[in-house]
């Protein structure tokens, strides 16, 4: 099958979050299943060219407009990661994608809704049938109508997929924002069509994605039952509800090319998954004294915790904090790596920063550092994962591929990954961490991984081994996947798996 997927990220060369990953990595293994698989991401401004193996120039010139203007764009197409990868790279005055970061502005919406347009046209350009068509996020969401209503004659697309990786971020506009392209933005201010269900005179772009796909789905089980519900709908639940034949949850896996210890060139010290608990326990040392050194932390043995996130109230930061507070008041060692986007929230942990200032068994870095990212997972005893909700969370599988334990509030993707040690009701061979359900449970979810780690050696070796050993790589996600693509877009399936293969890629994209 010929598979598209229209993204804003890309890992490692444009990466904001988890969506980059789960784009490289999905990628990749359908590349290895025999699939035909391209990305189409903006040619961002910050990305090196160094970075960019095979860089040509595609089509050097179509144009697309806006607000009556013809827009000039080059398409650009590149190797990355093994991938095929298209860069859409425009001319447009107001330098949509040539700033330093992907999102944070406040014209982030006129931005991705010429983005799906540019990418439209270039799509038309090709004059190539395309089997799946997957869409990422709000920021892409606005090809699905386009595809199915406004370009259907001039695209051959046999089916659209849409992914919601998180449904708080919605691209809600305007109809002047459609116009703008020269779409008629109110004939898609309907209830069955772009139409917000809570603002009935606003354009929901997400929304658009839901009603026009031909399948959605969600990156974990839990996570697609959960936003059906108005907690964690938010306000799409009724449109969702109404969609929900063709809604389904498929959990993201990680890439274990990305996330590997036994290859991590930035590790300290490496270890293999397959190796002793005494030998990863060595190889953590290790990692713990490059962080103590760096940071000029108090050396010991000490059970170390930790937390990489955006400090945004999804991920419950007010938990982040207390378990501060608790764990070194428990004589631990706690390492925070992440920044907010939210001044105030910011502020918060500012205060925090300075009030501990002097104490040698914390760091709070608030520069997010890939290289640092995987030291500290390479470190760590265990990690937090707080979340109000969280559609799938990449941050406790990758910390069980490097022998850490997680914590985490057993909601969406969290719930479906982690399993509680004490939980008579799992099957031993799956118990891998700590789970709690309610924030007041928390102090004493991490006594008990404390009194774990202190006086139950036996039983927290068992845990690292279960974690560090749990297969969560791409090939099921995968196999998932291609089984929707077969179904809607009515390609024949054959009755025995596709074998995975090393697959060169063609320099001519």
């Amino acid at each position: 099958m010929r598979i598209i997927h229209v993204a804003a990220e890309f890992a490692p060369i444009a990466k904001a979050g988890g969506l980059g990953e789960v784009i490289v990595g999905l990628s990749r293994m359908q590349m290895a299943l025999l699939q035909d698989v391209e990305i189409i991401i903006p040619k961002h401004s910050f990305i090196h060219p160094n970075s960019l193996p095979y860089l040509k120039v595609e089509t050097p010139e179509f144009t697309c407009k806006e607000n009556g203007t013809e827009i000039l764009n080059t398409m650009w197409s590149a190797e990355v990661e093994g991938c095929r990868l298209h860069l859409l790279e425009e001319r447009h005055p107001a330098a949509y994608f040539r700033r330093p970061n992907i999102y944070g502005y406040p014209d982030d919406i006129p931005r991705f809704i010429y983005f799906s347009k540019a990418v439209i046209e270039y799509l038309k350009l090709q004059k190539q049938p395309i089997d799946v068509l997957h869409l990422h996020e709000w920021h892409t969401s606005l090809c699905a109508p386009l595809v199915k209503e406004i370009f259907a004659k001039e695209l051959n697309v046999r089916s659209v997929v849409l992914t919601i990786h998180n449904l708080e971020y919605q691209g809600k506009c305007a109809t002047w924002d459609l116009d703008a392209i020269g779409v008629k933005g109110a004939s898609f201010l309907k209830p069955d069509k772009l139409q917000d269900d809570l603002h009935a005179d606003s354009i929901n772009l997400l929304k658009g994605g839901i009603v026009y796909a031909d399948a959605i789905t969600t990156v974990s089980p839990t996570y697609s039952k959960e936003i059906l519900t108005p907690p964690l709908g938010f306000n799409l639940n009724k449109t969702l509800t109404k969609h929900k034949s063709k809604l389904q949850g498929i959990l993201n896996g990680i890439d274990y090319k990305l996330w590997n210890p036994e290859t991590d060139s930035l590790l300290a010290k490496r270890y293999s998954t397959q190796a002793s608990f005494k030998e990863i326990e060595l190889g953590k040392e290790k990692n713990k004294e490059a962080l103590e050194k760096r940071f000029g932390l108090e050396s010991g043995k000490r059970p170390w915790f930790g937390a990489i996130t955006r400090l945004v109230p999804q991920k419950g930061p007010e938990m982040i904090e207390e378990a501060i507070h608790h764990v070194l008041a428990s004589g631990g060692v706690f390492v925070l790596l992440g920044s907010s986007p939210l001044p105030d929230m910011q502020h918060r942990f500012d205060v925090l920063k300075e009030k501990y200032k002097g104490n040698r068994r914390l760091v709070l870095e608030f520069n997010y550092d890939e290289t640092l990212a995987h030291l500290i997972y390479g470190a760590l005893d265990f990690t937090l994962v707080p979340s109000h909700f969280e559609p799938c969370g990449l941050t406790q599988i990758i910390a069980m591929r490097y022998g850490t334990i997680p914590i985490v509030r057993s909601t969406g993707g969290l719930k479906d990954t982690i399993f509680d040690c004490d939980n008579s009701a799992v099957p031993i061979a799956a118990r891998n961490g700590f789970t709690f359900s309610h924030p007041s449970e928390l102090v004493n979810t991490i006594d008990r991984a404390l009194e774990i780690k202190k006086n139950n050696s036996a039983t927290f070796q068992t845990l690292v081994k279960h974690a560090i050993q749990s297969d969560f790589s791409w090939k099921k996600p995968a196999d998932e996947y291609l089984k929707l693509y077969k179904k809607i877009s009515g390609v024949s399936s054959s009755n025995q798996p596709p074998r995975i293969v090393a697959r060169s890629v063609s320099r001519n994209i």
